[in-house]
């Protein structure tokens, strides 16, 4: 009674005039789960005109278990349901090879990306680039939205150091703001909060705030066009994206899309950012991005070097990836264990969505389960430099 009291109490409050919005909603929705998507209004983007739908393997997968988790789980679909996996795909050869859905998800539902969003962000981000809607990544960040001249250092920050997260911004994601800037019903005005901190260049932090600016830039670029519109016409579309998706924003009222951590789609659908940097860039024969661009994305961030996570030592790409230690696969992550994982040498994507990590080592049983595969004849090459991480 009293957990029902509190949440009708915490209704009543969203329910009043903005100032008590953030907290009423930070109270209300607490830790995010995989329905994240109805937190919040939203923009919608449409399927693709031209679809391309992905290819079923006429015969399923079959991925070896250890003895420890055989006699634990008996199966790989009880090992994943168990472990909070709630929707997990694999493609091989670009053919769906393994699909499983548990607790009610299914094909159709939308997933939130949470901080895979940002990748999708880079991927957006090198496409206006390509297109000349950026001249360079080198620009100032002030050249685009120049009231942040009016902070000290600012204008020392590029493109390239806010993809890189490399700006020396001072922004702590383990601390409360980290939930405020999720739940905000003014992402732009919040995003001018945080001071420069150390020098542009010289330190890694990971830290929203970086990729929210580059919203503001793009945005103010496209002179009256939506982000959610732009990307469905350069990247959602020519992904051939078989389902409409969505973007979350931080209110109606103002239209931010949550450009950090807000994208959601069904999981075939999210497969394509795989797919898109397994292929260098290219997908349906047309190429969305350069693949200077998808290079440059997966090579090791000298700033960044060697970090310790929830996945082991990992080294991070320099726009939004992680590289495996031993440099033979390549992942997208979001919050809670959301994961697009790359395997070129074995020309293979694993994607698994979920309520949290469970009890399992996802990224090494990504990489196990590939070896389940025979070494595809073509095999794109992955800039990663396998080097030894710190002790």
């Amino acid at each position: 009674m009293r957990a029902r009291a509190l949440r009708l109490f915490v209704v009543s409050l969203l329910g009043l005039p903005c100032s008590g919005c953030l907290y009423a909603r930070m109270a209300y929705y607490n830790t995010p789960t995989l329905n994240a998507p109805s937190y919040f209004d939203e923009r919608v983007v449409r399927a693709s005109s031209t679809p391309l739908p992905l290819a079923k393997s006429a015969e399923e997968a079959r991925f070896p278990l250890t003895p420890k988790e055989r006699a634990r789980y008996r199966s790989l679909d009880r090992l994943l349901e168990t472990e909070k996996t709630r929707a997990f795909l694999v493609i091989h050869d670009d053919q769906v090879v393994y699909e499983r859905y548990f607790d009610g998800f299914s094909a159709a539902t939308e997933l939130p990306a949470f901080s895979l969003t940002k990748t999708y962000a880079a991927v957006l981000v090198g496409r206006a680039v390509s297109e000349g809607v950026f001249s360079s990544v080198d620009q100032s960040i002030v050249d685009y939205v120049p009231e942040l001249a009016r902070k000290p250092r600012y204008d020392e920050i590029t493109l390239d150091e806010l993809l890189r997260m490399t700006s020396g911004i001072d922004f702590d994601e383990e601390s409360l703001e980290s939930p405020k800037f999720y739940y905000t019903t003014d992402l732009r005005s919040h995003s001018y909060d945080y001071d420069v901190k150390w020098r542009p260049g010289t330190r890694y932090l990971y830290g929203s705030v970086n990729v929210q600016l580059l919203w503001d830039a793009l945005h103010r670029r496209l002179r009256g066009e939506t982000i959610s519109s732009y990307f469905e016409r350069e990247v959602w579309g020519p992904l051939g994206a078989e389902r409409p998706a969505s973007w979350s924003l931080d209110s109606r009222e103002n239209g931010v899309e949550k450009f950090f951590g807000g994208f959601n789609a069904t999981l075939r659908d999210h497969a394509r950012l795989g797919l898109l940097f397994l292929h260098k860039g290219v997908v349906g024969g047309r190429a969305i991005l350069p693949d200077s661009w998808v290079d440059r994305s997966l090579s090791p961030d000298p700033v960044a070097g060697w970090l310790h996570t929830a996945d082991g030592w990992v080294r991070r790409g320099k726009y939004q990836w992680f590289l495996t230690s031993d440099g033979r696969a390549y992942f997208a992550k979001g919050y809670r264990g959301q994961y697009v994982f790359v395997e070129p040498d074995k020309h293979a994507v694993f994607v698994r969505f979920g309520e949290g990590y469970g009890d399992v080592d996802w990224t090494s049983l990504f990489r196990r389960f590939a070896d389940a595969f025979v070494e595809a004849p073509t095999t794109p090459t992955t800039p990663t430099t396998p080097t030894t991480p710190p002790v």
